[in-house]
Parts: C-alpha cells; structure tokens; sequence
C-alpha cells in the first residue's frame, strides 16, 4: 500500500488526528506529511481534507453547488460539515468563508503601510503621521463597504486603529500646545527675570522652597524655619534623616550669603 494512501486510511479510522501525531505514526516531515496530503486532496471525489491546528486533519464530503467553507459541530456528532449556504463568489463561498477581497480594502491597507513606512501599521505608528493625514485615512476608510466578512473583520481593525491613532495624535498636540504656552520666549527670559518681586527670587526660590518659607520671607523667618526643621529632621533624634538635614543646612546657607545676612 502506497504512503499516502496508509495515511489516508489513518485518518478515515481517527478523524481528527493531530497532524503531529500522524508525522510520528508514519516518521514524516511538516513538509513531507503536506505533500502527503496533498496527493490524497488530489485523489479525493466529492470530498475534501481540512486541516485546523486545534481539531485536527478531517475528510469531509463536498458539494459543488454548496459553499465551500467549513463549520465545526461541536455538539452531537462532533467533526467538520460543510457549509449549507449558496456560494456568493468566485472562490466557491458565501459571505462569511469567502477569501475574497474588496480592491478598495487592499488599496487602503497599501496606502496604510506606504504612510507608515517598513514597520507593521499600529495605532501608535500611524499617530506619528499629520493630523490631516489621519483625518484623510479615516475619511476614506468610512466611505469603504465590505463585500465579504474578511473584508468586514478588516474593516472594524483599521477602524480602531484610526480611531486610536486620532486620539494620541490630538493628546500630543494638545500636550505640544501646553507646553509652548507655558515657556518663555528667548527674548522675554531676562525681562522675566528681572521682573521678579523680589531680585533673588529666581536664584533662591527652590531653596525657600525647601524651608517651607514665602519668596519674600525676613531673615528672622528664616532662622526660625530653618530651627524647627532642623529640631525634626536632625540626625542625632531618633527619627532623623541626614539627607534632608544636608538639604535644610545648604538652603539656609545659600540664603543668607546671596541675601547677604551674614
């Protein structure tokens, strides 16, 4: 008996077989054993081998004028039938099995990955195009009817990714917005610097900041935050901390030699 008819005759007894354990049964390579079912595919009349990774490799009886796709019964009588509604389209299948394309689905997804470059098109990828670009692609994503449920699938992915992609994109503008508003031109940094209440108060303010004291504290206010911090935080006390000591320590000197109260 030839190979690839002992497989055949395998897979009539054990429908379902796992296309690894048919490649251990009959010691066969991935590549051999789909050789294997091919010739048997070839040789088949009114029947068909679908192959699925999880419910394994099954024969089942085909009829022309029914669409070609699949449907698993998982109750009853478990295993692979074919599908009972009227093919819709040159491949032989209906709507939901047909593999067919909608040109305008395969247009916009060259369009898609020509904009995007080398790398496979994502959300954060397409945000990195202009916002008229986006706006452009989901304009004519909307104006697009999918033929078939692949095309449908397609379709709602694209969708969300545009979707998504319209929104980082308008996040980082806004974000790129607030911050021009909040910096200060080049030519007005020494106006505002010199435009302070107080003229140290560029230089000194974080050190104020850590005494806990206003810009325009005395020098007496001061000395009394810099005591009653050092009274917490002094390493000698059982809850100390050195660090920030260091820190209370710097700020009070750096006050008090550019305000010059030494």
């Amino acid at each position: 008996m030839e190979l690839h008819e002992r497989v055949l005759q395998a897979i009539l007894e054990q429908p379902g077989t796992q296309k690894k354990n048919l490649s251990g049964m009959f010691d066969l390579s991935d590549y051999r054993l789909n050789r294997v079912l091919r010739i048997i595919e070839r040789g088949l009349s009114g029947r068909t081998v679908v192959q699925d990774k999880i419910n394994g490799v099954w024969i089942v009886e085909t009829d022309p004028e029914r669409c070609g796709g699949m449907v698993w019964i998982e109750c009853g009588e478990r295993g692979y039938r074919q599908c009972e509604a009227v093919p819709a389209f040159r491949d032989g299948c209906c709507y939901v099995h047909s593999q067919c394309e909608n040109p305008e689905i395969v247009a916009f997804r060259r369009k898609l990955e020509y904009l995007v470059g080398p790398v496979e098109p994502t959300a954060y990828y397409v945000s990195q195009l202009t916002m008229t670009e986006v706006e452009q692609l989901s304009a004519r994503l909307n104006l697009i009817t999918p033929l078939t449920r692949r095309d449908e699938l397609a379709k709602s992915r694209f969708v969300k990714m545009i979707a998504s992609a319209l929104l980082l994109r308008k996040w980082k503008d806004e974000m790129r917005r607030s911050e021009d508003e909040d910096r200060i031109p080049p030519e007005f940094f020494s106006r505002h610097r010199r435009s302070s209440v107080n003229i140290f108060e560029y230089s000194l303010k974080k050190h104020f900041v850590v005494l806990e004291v206003p810009v325009e504290a005395s020098r007496e206010e001061v000395l009394s935050a810099w005591r009653k911090l050092a009274r917490k935080y002094h390493p000698d006390l059982l809850n100390g901390d050195e660090d920030r000591m260091k820190a209370i320590n710097l700020a009070k000197e750096k006050i008090f030699r550019l305000k010059r109260w030494d």
